[in-house]
């Protein structure tokens, strides 16, 4: 198994452990359309409900990787380098479009507010 996997393992056995049968809402692979059911009608209570179901799927789609960050953050000493290495790769590929996308459907400005200032 590689660390990719390893880790997708490992994340998921944490949360069996911690939450049972419930941790399945967490797997990459599974769709989480009753949790984006269900945020999507709160949210539609503010607006536009196909916005609000756009902005509900940006939300779930990346619960593998919001599981990674809060098992990590739980259990940081049962996790390889690889396994962290491979988990915040998959993390930055997946995870930021996502978050601007929500945002910006939500009315937000997306902007780096980490970038250095331009010297100019």
């Amino acid at each position: 198994m590689d660390a990719h996997e390893s880790v997708k393992a490992k994340v998921l056995q944490i949360f069996t452990e911690l939450a049972g049968s419930r941790a399945e809402a967490l797997r990459g692979n599974v769709s989480a359309r009753a949790q984006n059911d269900i945020l999507s009608k709160a949210l539609a209570r503010e607006g536009d409900s196909s916005v609000s179901d756009e902005i509900a799927f940006h939300m779930v789609d990346w619960n593998s990787d919001a599981a990674f960050v809060v098992a990590f953050l739980l259990f940081p000493e049962r996790f390889t380098p690889e396994e962290l290495d491979a988990a915040v790769d998959m993390f930055l590929v997946h995870v930021p479009a996502h978050v601007m996308a929500a945002a910006r459907l939500g009315g937000y400005q997306v902007q780096d507010i980490f970038a250095e200032p331009d010297a100019t």
